[in-house]
């Protein structure tokens, strides 16, 4: 289950995400597909989680405030990650 654990950044804005549940085993596997989604997208090694998994945007003066729009990604980033967790189940 991907949890959303907070925002963060200095060159634009992070939102970090929490994987518990799927083994560490995978995040090649993960980040092979993560290339596809339309931001930057990626898992941070430094983490001594499971999966901490960030996405990275860059929003306009006007959005970086917009809850709309945080919301927005966050809503669109997790059912992505959900369906790259579903294929690799699936291809096991």
């Amino acid at each position: 289950m991907l949890e959303f654990a907070g925002t963060f950044g200095d060159n634009g804005l992070d939102l970090c995400f929490i994987d518990m549940v799927s083994p560490a085993e995978w995040k090649n596997k993960i980040e092979d597909k993560l290339v596809d989604y339309n931001e930057k997208a990626f898992i941070d090694d430094k983490k001594k989680l499971n999966l901490f998994v960030v996405l990275r945007l860059e929003p306009t003066e006007d959005e970086i405030d917009d809850i709309g729009y945080i919301r927005g990604h966050i809503n669109e980033f997790m059912n992505f990650y959900y369906t790259i967790i579903r294929e690799i189940k699936e291809s096991e």
